[in-house]
């Protein structure tokens, strides 16, 4: 067989795509990731927006997240759904991929940056105390928040934009849509360094300090409570005080845990998807293209799993979910209805004329 044609084959298997076999599952499985995505966020918009006991400084970041994760899952999700799909073949041309490049790391590295913010919020929070909300007012959290777009943005958009007219490098291939510094190690280490490594020394250092200040906390009051019983009932203002603040620490207890998930999320889901990034910036052969893609899909996969978090965290969001959950039930329903209804009375219709 002559080398002519052996290019072309692998040129039509190339267009082609996997097989079906591969093809159908793998569908399936990214259908379901971006669905929970949009739909989990999409909710946890919504119980923001409705309920006003949500709409609090530290629901204001985590409704912020859930934009972020809901724009995932609205862009950089389907389109690259179909990158993959298409075996790794971009079909929709180079300005649009720097234009979806832009907004993915944009959006990817804002879900990092908040989380620190949600982690710095819970531990001034331990350190404010009854002063927190004259503190930490709502215009504050709307200045982080935009900061925090301003930051994502930054980073990464002037180096995507513009790699090629500041190094005179073109990389691009037809066909393939990926960032043009992917390969350039000391640029790709320092924004390892921004996009992962300070946030989550960042986020575990905070979460540890959230921890052993509880801890603390929970070790003063028994003491104190002892100290109430001997007083009598001269002490009784003070135990009701001191069960309040108990009540207070068992809820920043399960803030506390919370925030240890989000950390045990984001570092299993962007760990192996950045370490292999800095592996194929020095050696472009030593990663299997296929492990790398899952692994870009296993970050992206946060995104989905975020909502179940804040149900499990919080009664007000969980509540939030069910009521919106029967509601969908019921117009479902009340629409299957009407339709048998109209049927009904076309058939009745029939049956006079």
């Amino acid at each position: 067989m002559s080398n002519a044609s052996q290019s072309d084959e692998e040129g039509e298997e190339f267009e082609e795509g996997f097989p079906l076999k591969v093809t159908i599952p793998c569908g399936i499985i990214i259908a379901v990731l971006i669905l929970l995505a949009v739909i989990g966020n999409v909710f946890t918009i919504a119980a923001f927006v409705r309920d006003s006991k949500l709409r609090t400084v530290y629901n204001m970041y985590i409704a912020n997240l859930a934009i972020t994760d809901f724009l995932l899952g609205c862009i950089s999700m389907p389109f690259y759904a179909v990158y993959t799909l298409k075996n790794y073949s971009w079909p929709f041309g180079y300005h649009f991929c720097k234009v979806y490049m832009v907004i993915d790391f944009t959006l990817c590295l804002n879900s990092v940056l908040i989380m620190i913010v949600i982690s710095l919020d819970r531990f001034l929070l331990l350190r404010h105390g009854p002063h927190y909300e004259q503190v930490e007012t709502k215009k504050k959290a709307l200045l982080k928040i935009i900061l925090s777009w301003f930051i994502s943005f930054a980073v990464y958009s002037p180096a995507i934009i513009g790699w090629d007219h500041w190094t005179g490098e073109e990389s691009h291939e037809e066909g393939d849509c990926d960032v043009q510094f992917a390969y350039n190690v000391p640029f790709t280490i320092s924004t390892a360094v921004v996009e992962f490594v300070v946030p989550f020394i960042s986020i575990a250092t905070l979460n540890v300090l959230i921890y052993l200040n509880i801890r603390k906390r929970g070790m003063i009051h028994p003491t104190r409570e002892k100290a109430y019983q001997r007083g009598g009932a001269g002490g009784k203002e003070e135990k009701d005080e001191n069960k309040g603040k108990n009540k207070k620490d068992k809820k920043s207890l399960k803030a506390a845990k919370f925030l240890a998930a989000l950390v045990v999320v984001f570092a299993v889901t962007w760990a192996p998807y950045t370490v292999t990034t800095l592996i194929i910036s020095a050696c472009d052969t030593c990663v299997n293209e296929h492990v790398y893609e899952f692994l870009n899909w296993v970050l992206w996969s946060k995104a989905s799993m975020n909502p179940f978090l804040y149900a499990a965290n919080s009664a007000r969001f969980l509540l939030n979910f069910k009521q919106m959950l029967s509601k969908l039930k019921c117009f479902k329903f009340e629409r299957g209805n009407n339709n048998r209804n109209d049927e009904n009375n076309e058939t009745v219709a029939t049956v006079e004329g």
